[in-house]
């Protein structure tokens, strides 16, 4: 039997990553294992076997697991669709990536780091290897102002307050996790409330670990290569969201993200890059301009499993 409201619901975002998401799935069960915890896991676009990986590790380790499965990939609906559809009441939402591994005590921290600090709406998990260690967690620990998509979480009434005024992410974002770390150094009104980059607090012993790219593996270096183009449709993405949220907040924000782009650069020039940087610009703009809307039913989730 459910209980009527967990004490924490983890939401685990996942596309194509069997590689990982067993490890993923385990080290979240140990970490909540004191605490009634439901993982609900958001499979989408995976042409892989991460959604029967998960499963797997969920019943060795007696994890309570909802999978749900998104046909389109896009992490932005998928966080959408957490938030509306498919989450379930809990204490704290926490928000995990599937290829991350997290201590122990990683949740237990992120819910005294909210529980302790009545002044932040989010709290943040910080990278116990790779560049990302090196290069943002002392900043996030002594100034906020970084939501790791890889770890963090929310306030209960900064999630319920977010949906009962309509704002998504749009479908599409890169930065969608950086979009809504500037919700929370908002506190989702930047017309009235000033930017503060201590809403987002972080925790020392609330750690995870990632996969280190090798530039000695074809997989990695691909993978390293669309990420850099991601990189500059991101930068487009963040040009475009000033100009609207600081006009018309969040609730401005237009359902896909690329018509966001496109209106910014209808009006806006290209901003300048490195010479390295050149090529990476103009494939972001090539997909731009070539997508196309995902057919709507492709953007539902369905459930899958629940062990």
């Amino acid at each position: 039997m459910q209980p009527s409201r967990w004490d924490w619901n983890v939401a685990v975002f996942c596309r194509n990553e069997q590689a990982s998401i067993g490890r993923c799935i385990e080290s979240i069960a140990r970490a909540g294992r004191d605490k009634r915890t439901l993982i609900t896991l958001i499979v989408n676009g995976s042409t892989d076997a991460s959604a029967a990986t998960a499963l797997d590790a969920a019943r060795r380790c007696g994890a309570h697991l909802a999978v749900y499965t998104i046909p389109h990939g896009d992490k932005a609906n998928a966080m959408n669709r957490f938030y509306y559809e498919l989450r379930e009441s809990a204490d704290y939402y926490f928000f995990v990536d599937a290829y991350a591994k997290i201590s122990p005590t990683a949740l237990s921290e992120l819910e005294t780091c909210l529980a302790t600090r009545p002044d932040i709406t989010a709290a943040t998990g910080i990278a116990a290897n790779g560049r990302t260690m090196s290069r943002d967690s002392a900043p996030t620990l002594a100034w906020g102002g970084h939501l790791h998509g890889q770890l963090h979480a929310l306030r209960r009434d900064f999630v319920e307050r977010l949906v009962g005024r309509g704002i998504r992410v749009p479908i599409g974002l890169y930065y969608g996790d950086g979009l809504v770390g500037s919700m929370a150094m908002h506190d989702l009104d930047p017309l009235q409330i000033e930017w503060k980059t201590q809403r987002i607090g972080g925790s020392s012993g609330a750690t995870y670990e990632i996969p280190v790219l090798s530039p000695f593996r074809v997989d990695d270096l691909k993978r390293q290569f669309h990420r850099k183009v991601r990189q500059m449709r991101g930068r487009l993405e963040n040009l475009a969201i000033r100009g609207i949220v600081y006009d018309h907040g969040y609730e401005g924000l237009p359902e896909y993200a690329d018509d966001m782009i496109l209106a910014y650069l209808a009006s806006n020039p290209l901003p300048r890059q490195s010479l390295i940087d050149r090529p990476f610009q103009a494939l972001a703009l090539r997909q731009i301009r070539a997508s196309s809307r995902p057919d709507p039913e492709r953007l539902k989730p369905v459930l899958l499993e629940r062990v």
